[in-house]
């Protein structure tokens, strides 16, 4: 099976060389063209062209999925799958183009969490169990029929970084599996629930920010929603501080502390939350690398500190 690879961040490793390695065809991959980025504003390439360049696999770049160009270059390589990870919409005209039409990889059990954000929603939102599911691409987002889903319990100690490798790797595996059931014609396309349908739209920076007046199960996941990127954070001493590594400590507290407030005990940084104590592995403070906070412990006077 002829095989063109759409996609853009580090999320495509896993798919990318399980196509690689397989029995497939992978006969080019489709990422973004080089942009400016960084203080310098040089070009950089995509963690896809990096990789395809390195494993010598044919790169067609774009800057616009509509293009006339696109299309023709796509079409004359009569393909006969794409496969689309964390990639632009694709309009419908370049989405039938191939034998088999066109599959996505997603990072959630849909219909829930459609959008950009769904590994950062379910731990936001505390879920025990997320997935993946690979669907069939159309021009709306994330809605396109279900080719398979596997579920994966959330641990509670699990944070972005975690779950974002985690589910690639299980994504990468069911892909293979739907291509085989594809070519054996064994695939049973089952339309998403509309009436069950949740959104995981793109983070926004506010999200970021910490409110202490919050029960600690939700400074906890919000925490690890954002760890190890960007940090969700505070301020101390009007620097931002940001948190890494939280975990929700069975500490009696009494009314004497207020939310926010520091509290060190046993070589741990407490912060006081509404309901009780929060404790973080590593600290950032502002224009500092990023710490275990044991050792910021350490640059802390001896006076009372409140994270606001």
């Amino acid at each position: 099976m002829k095989i063109i690879f759409f996609g853009n961040p580090d999320f495509c490793f896993h798919p990318l060389m399980s196509l690689y390695n397989s029995e497939c065809n992978l006969i080019s991959v489709v990422t973004n063209t080089d942009r400016k980025s960084g203080r310098g504003l040089k070009l950089s390439s995509s963690f896809v062209k990096q990789k395809a360049l390195e494993l010598n696999i044919p790169i067609i770049e774009t800057g616009n999925v509509n293009s006339d160009e696109l299309f023709n270059q796509l079409n004359d390589l009569n393909p006969d799958l794409f496969v689309v990870v964390a990639f632009s919409i694709l309009p419908d005209r370049i989405i039938d183009i191939p034998k088999y039409g066109s599959i996505n990889i997603h990072p959630s059990l849909l219909p829930k969490y459609r959008g950009s954000s769904p590994i950062q929603y379910a731990l936001l939102n505390g879920d025990e169990e997320t997935g993946v599911s690979i669907i069939n691409l159309n021009s709306k987002i994330d809605s396109g029929s279900i080719l398979a889903q596997k579920k994966f319990s959330i641990p509670n100690s699990a944070n972005f970084r975690y779950m974002y490798e985690k589910l690639g790797i299980i994504g990468s595996e069911l892909l293979i599996k739907v291509i085989k059931d594809m070519q054996n014609k064994k695939t049973s396309p089952i339309v998403q629930d509309e009436s069950k349908k949740t959104l995981a739209p793109k983070i926004k920076k506010e999200q970021y920010k910490i409110d202490w007046n919050q029960p600690a199960n939700q400074i906890h996941n919000q925490i690890r929603a954002f760890d190890p990127y960007p940090g969700a954070y505070a301020f101390i001493n009007n620097k931002r501080i940001k948190l890494f590594g939280s975990k929700i400590e069975d500490i009696e507290t009494s009314s004497k502390y207020i939310a926010g407030q520091i509290l060190v005990e046993n070589n741990l940084l407490l912060i006081k939350s509404n309901t009780c104590f929060i404790s973080t592995y590593e600290v950032q403070l502002e224009g500092k690398n990023k710490v275990k906070s044991s050792d910021f412990i350490k640059t802390l006077e001896n006076k009372e500190y409140i994270l606001e």
